[in-house]
């Protein structure tokens, strides 16, 4: 091999390197493209009623390619270098970068109309299929385009240090596009999927329930009138009335010291009620001692995560299932819990005081999780977490209401609580000052001045 080989020899192969690994995610996403095809054809000419489970995982992993193998478009290293190599491909990194953006919004909009064709049916299968097949030949022309014009182009320009700086940005948070972490969120959400697809269109067919919103959708879940509590002689909640339905999340904002983890609390019968009522689902809550309101579907995620920092990440979370006993349903819950939370399952033999903050939480979301609530009751979850993995525990807390769980979120990140809420109530020492849909709050000057800095 002459020497001019053996320059070349290594930045071909770096450039391979690379270009592997996005082909191959590529090829993953397009088997996803072609099952959502099918599923549509299943659909409009058998007239099957759409499994809204697996339609549902098929949009958190095309929403999750998005946002994890791409982080944010400007940070795509592989179009950064290429802009300043190859200026003439500007306009079409542009479109491809848009690209990302748009597909999110058509993402919610699709879930929207799955919603609407699920209640409905068979009356917004029309305008879900025709959405879905929009979609679905929009992200093929996106992944034609990255594989025959920007690879291309990219192979010829790119220098071997170029190719360096790519798969040297492995699993950073800049560009996460070839990180093995990363790539094992996607196995994972794949082996869901595949579990989830019927036999006849190449998956396990594994049995499930076709629905992710909860049962008795809309009614009320949580019903608190006239609640007053207090420590001591100081009372802290005054005549508070919050109502919630089955199948929301709904946000409490308020200062601190506002009285919101102590309504919490009261909730989950940790605080003592003087006056008021509590019924859930119907059922007086006063003649419910705390430690059976877990068994009915009520757990909390405490401020400060609060895990057992003594014992292992794996027997925090088998603690969160001690109601149910031992049964082969934990064990599988388990795998779904580390399925969800892929660094748990790393992590499982760490004790749970050497995890991040971030981890903790992610760890005491999974406890809560374990023992299958029906409302779950988080307080302060974004506390002292660093804004990136703010994003992946709301991200987390969106994925759960998706799957039924009723959510009440208590929340000092006013515009984050309330921009997930379906509604949501502002706190002021000890009282219901406001309270309307996340939207309107946000908007409510208001909130906006004293909780927005707007």
């Amino acid at each position: 091999m002459t020497q001019d080989q053996n320059q070349i020899a290594p930045a071909r192969s770096r450039s391979e390197q690379a270009i592997r690994i996005i082909i191959r995610e590529h090829q993953g996403l397009w088997r996803i493209i072609d099952l959502l095809d099918q599923l549509e054809q299943d659909m409009n000419i058998n007239a099957s009623q759409p499994d809204e489970l697996l339609f549902s995982t098929i949009f958190d992993y095309i929403e999750h390619f998005s946002n994890r193998v791409h982080s944010q478009p400007t940070e795509i290293r592989l179009y950064k270098l290429l802009r300043e190599k190859a200026p003439e491909t500007a306009p079409l990194l542009d479109k491809l970068e848009k690209g990302y953006v748009v597909g999110h919004q058509k993402l919610l909009e699709l879930r929207q109309l799955l919603r609407e064709c699920m209640v409905n049916w068979p009356n917004g299968r029309e305008a879900f299929g025709h959405a879905l097949s929009r979609f679905s030949v929009a992200l093929r022309k996106h992944i034609k385009k990255e594989e025959g014009v920007v690879i291309p182009r990219a192979r010829e320009v790119l220098a071997p240090e170029d190719w360096d700086q790519i798969i040297s940005a492995r699993d950073q948070q800049d560009d996460p596009l070839f990180g093995d972490r990363v790539r094992e969120e996607f196995r994972e959400l794949r082996h869901r999927i595949i579990s989830l697809t019927p036999e006849r269109l190449g998956g396990l067919g594994l049995a499930h329930t076709g629905r992710v919103t909860a049962h008795h959708q809309g009614q009320e879940m949580l019903s608190i009138k006239g609640l007053v509590t207090s420590y001591g002689q100081i009372e802290v909640l005054h005549e508070v009335d919050i109502s919630i339905k089955t199948g929301e999340i709904v946000s409490l904002v308020g200062a601190n010291g506002a009285g919101k983890s102590t309504l919490l609390m009261t909730i989950s019968g940790l605080q003592p009620t003087d006056k008021g009522q509590m019924l859930f689902e119907g059922e007086d809550l006063a003649k419910i001692p705390a430690d059976k309101r877990v068994a009915r579907g009520i757990v909390q995620v405490p401020e400060g995560r609060q895990v057992f920092k003594d014992l292992s990440v794996h027997d925090n979370l088998l603690l969160g299932a001690y109601t149910r006993g031992k049964t082969p349903e934990v064990m599988e819950d388990l795998e779904k819990i580390y399925g969800k939370f892929p660094i748990l399952r790393q992590k499982r033999h760490n004790l749970a005081g050497e995890l991040s903050g971030g981890q903790q939480q992610m760890l005491a979301m999974g406890r809560a999780l374990m023992a299958r609530p029906r409302l779950l009751l988080l307080d302060e979850p974004s506390m002292g977490l660093a804004p990136l993995i703010v994003e992946e525990i709301f991200q987390t807390i969106r994925e759960l209401k998706d799957e039924g769980i009723t959510v009440f979120l208590v929340e000092q990140n006013a515009s984050q609580a309330l921009a997930l809420a379906d509604r949501g109530y502002v706190l002021e020492t000890g009282e219901v000052v406001l309270s309307g849909t996340g939207k309107e709050l946000l908007s409510n000057e208001k909130v906006r001045e004293a909780y927005l800095g707007m």
